[in-house]
């Protein structure tokens, strides 16, 4: 994998993988994948091994778009919409405060476009994001991993105030957008 890094990969049966990933010869991730009787879920669990901070697992549960019944085929993540079903936001002049509390996630950042740390029990270190005013009613986002630009995105606000229109992009691929719509509590 480059850069000192290694990943074994173990298939104990015709339904389970088990990974392991290691930098210098270090354990840093293991994911374990599992597919449900008839392949139509797949499981899969994640942990993190970080000298600095304690162990951290995840996990996600996808459903078969298509394939045959094996861990080939194209999967929907079931368990984001979980995670992103609530959303908290502040917005104040100098600031964005915007946050999922069912993911454990949230950032702070300036309105300027500055890169800021996503903070998280799942947010892979390196992640930041960033916003800027674009109208009244609108702010740009971009979301980066050691300086990559993973997506960009635009949270819009409606006319009443009531409703978040979250969106976002790969920028090579910008017809493959994803939509979450927030309303007002």
């Amino acid at each position: 994998m480059g850069k000192n890094r290694t990943q074994s990969c173990v298939k104990s049966s015709a339904t389970t993988l088990d990974l392991t990933r290691q930098e210098n010869g270090v354990k840093t991730n293991a994911y374990h994948w599992e597919l449900s009787a008839g392949g139509k879920v797949f499981t899969s669990t994640a942990t993190a091994f970080h000298q600095t901070v304690p162990v951290i697992t995840g996990q996600i549960v996808a459903s078969r778009m298509s394939g045959s019944d094996d861990f080939a085929g194209q999967w929907r993540d079931t368990s984001y919409l979980q995670q992103h079903a609530d959303m908290t936001l502040r917005l104040d002049n100098q600031a964005l405060h915007i946050g999922y509390p069912s993911a454990g996630l949230y950032v702070d950042t300036p309105l300027d476009g500055v890169d800021t740390a996503v903070h998280g029990p799942r947010t892979e270190e390196g992640t930041t994001y960033s916003a800027g005013s674009v109208g009244r009613r609108e702010l740009s986002t971009l979301t980066k991993r050691n300086g990559k630009v993973l997506t960009q995105g635009s949270l819009k606000l409606s006319n009443d105030g009531r409703i978040i229109t979250e969106s976002w992009w790969n920028p090579d691929r910008p017809t493959g957008k994803g939509t979450l719509v927030y309303e007002k509590k």
